[in-house]
């Protein structure tokens, strides 16, 4: 009898301790979450804290009279080996750090839902850049049955919807202009490369984006003789013509796809200015009498 009791007892500890330790791990289980599901947590909340900071530097200089333009975060899209990359995962960060924001504002005493959304989107963007969307290129999975040419229009129908679909969540707030080859993040200047930036600029324009576009060729701007020869790259790209000075609109056959790097093999003086307006000595004619 003594040796069952001591069994019994024995079982009765043993059950106890394994009851409390199965209410541990429910507990536990209660708050486990994902990497992924932890990581953009505390993404959101890491954005909001930041928008909520642009916010108050946003009121203080406004106060000052001082203020041009409210102070936003605008995260960019950048590899697709990393998480925001993807249009998709970029709306989905923009909206979830906007949400955040929303309830530090609440807190703070602003408790118009509409009002905080709105202030929400003033301060939390993004930022497109048009050669990192184009780096999805090489994880294309390309239709053997079609050609080169083919698959690559395709992969462009699809970059284009993606954008489109960005303008739509209205998370743009900004834009790099810059190109590549679909593999590495070359930075060169519109043009050169395959990223069909004048068809995403015809769509932002036609969705009615007014934000700013920068011009972002920084291999080009190591190699070329100035900073001005890469914008003049994008000029050209974009087929703008070149306006004289003080003479109006330059015959169609004077644009920048004509001027290049210089007037060479001209007989006739160029119909632009480069540098200082007056005095200038950037361009003379071939009697070498200033162009002014």
């Amino acid at each position: 009898m003594n040796d069952q009791e001591r069994k019994l007892k024995y079982s009765k500890e043993a059950s106890s301790s394994q009851w409390s330790t199965a209410k541990e791990s429910e507990e536990t289980q209660r708050h486990v979450e994902s990497a992924d599901a932890y990581a953009f947590r505390e993404s959101c909340d890491s954005y909001a804290q930041l928008a909520m900071n642009a916010f108050d530097h946003t009121r203080d200089l406004q106060k000052k009279g001082t203020l041009k333009k409210p102070l936003a975060v605008a995260m960019e899209n950048l590899f697709p080996e990393q998480y925001g990359a993807h249009p998709q995962e970029m709306i989905k960060l923009v909206n979830g750090s906007r949400d955040k924001m929303v309830e530090y504002l609440t807190r703070r005493g602003i408790t118009n839902e509409k009002e905080a959304q709105e202030i929400a989107k003033r301060h939390i963007t993004s930022t497109f850049d048009t050669g990192h969307l184009n780096m999805w290129r090489k994880y294309w999975v390309a239709d053997p049955k079609k050609s080169i040419m083919e698959n690559d229009h395709e992969f462009d129908k699809w970059s284009l919807q993606k954008l489109g679909e960005m303008i739509d969540a209205n998370v743009i707030g900004h834009i790099h202009l810059n190109d590549n080859y679909g593999y590495q993040d070359d930075h060169t200047a519109p043009g050169e490369g395959n990223t069909p930036i004048r068809e995403m600029v015809k769509l932002l324009k036609q969705k009615g984006y007014k934000g700013e576009m920068i011009v972002e060729p920084g291999a080009d701007y190591t190699t070329d003789q100035t900073g001005f020869h890469s914008v003049m790259k994008t000029w050209r790209h974009f087929n703008i013509p070149v306006y004289g000075s003080g003479t109006g609109l330059v015959p169609l056959k004077s644009s920048w796809e004509n001027v290049g790097y210089g007037w060479f093999g001209q007989s006739q003086p160029p119909y632009f200015t480069f540098g200082a307006y007056s005095p200038s000595e950037d361009w003379t004619l071939w009697s070498n009498v200033p162009l002014e």
